[in-house]
């Protein structure tokens, strides 16, 4: 258990290492910050489309993903007006405080997301101890472009380097708590786990319709349009990798 909790937290601390990345960049252009923005829909929307979205429905029936995917959306609804400002503007997204709430809002997203993430670890290594490795380490991979996606509004908007680092340090430990879950409990019940996926599924989908993608588009359409091209393809082709490794390891 010791072994495959440490790869989880690893895996976890991909996070704050995309932060990082994003924090040595000496100035955040326009073109970058839609870029990262973009990114992190396209990463989120692929996350979701390929993989919470068909494990959560192929485990607890559509019904479980209807009912987890609202209340993941109305979670962050509810959320979002906790920090939101009063005196926002949709229509200029690059001031300080709704870049702010965007990275915010990110950030609540990929944590909620971090978790059955997790208990993907800790369930692969319940049915085999390589599968769990495995799975921990294309989380890693694509833990580090959800970094970069949190840290670059929340630079953008003037909050300091150690705060940046200090959130994504807390959001990689919801992984490892993930993770220990199935391995305490065992087994969860099917719909349990269904409604878990799907209430990650709906905040990002919150997020990407709510923030990162039009403020993405507002911010420069081009840096738009690539960013979440590659944040897909990124995605995409992590997803081809851990099935590879699978099929050599075993």
């Amino acid at each position: 258990m010791g072994t495959i909790l440490l790869l989880s937290l690893l895996s976890g601390l991909s996070t704050p290492l995309g932060a990082w990345t994003v924090l040595q960049v000496h100035a955040l252009t326009p073109s970058i910050l839609a870029f990262i923005l973009a990114l992190a829909s396209g990463v989120m929307v692929t996350v979701v489309g390929t993989e919470l979205m068909p494990v959560s429905i192929q485990t607890g029936g559509i019904v479980w993903f209807i009912l987890g995917c609202f209340s993941g959306m109305v979670l962050m609804e509810s959320l979002a007006r906790l920090w939101r400002p009063k005196n926002g503007s949709a229509s200029a997204p690059l001031l300080p405080h709704q870049l702010r709430h965007t990275g915010r809002s990110i950030a609540m997203a990929i944590a909620v997301h971090d978790f059955p993430e997790g208990m993907a670890i800790g369930a692969g290594e319940i049915v085999h101890a390589k599968l769990g490795v495995v799975i921990a380490l294309a989380i890693a991979l694509h833990n580090m472009p959800e970094g970069m996606s949190i840290a670059a509004p929340l630079r953008a908007s003037g909050m300091g380097r150690r705060a940046i680092m200090g959130l994504t340090l807390m959001i990689s430990l919801v992984t490892p708590l993930g993770t220990l879950t199935p391995l305490v409990l065992g087994h969860l019940a099917p719909f349990l786990n269904a409604y878990i996926l799907a209430l990650a599924s709906g905040a990002m989908i919150y997020v990407v319709a709510h923030d990162t993608g039009p403020e993405s588009w507002y911010v420069q359409k081009r840096g738009a349009v690539l960013g979440f091209i590659v944040g897909v393809g990124l995605m995409l082709g992590m997803a081809r990798m851990p099935a590879a490794w699978l099929a050599a390891i075993i």
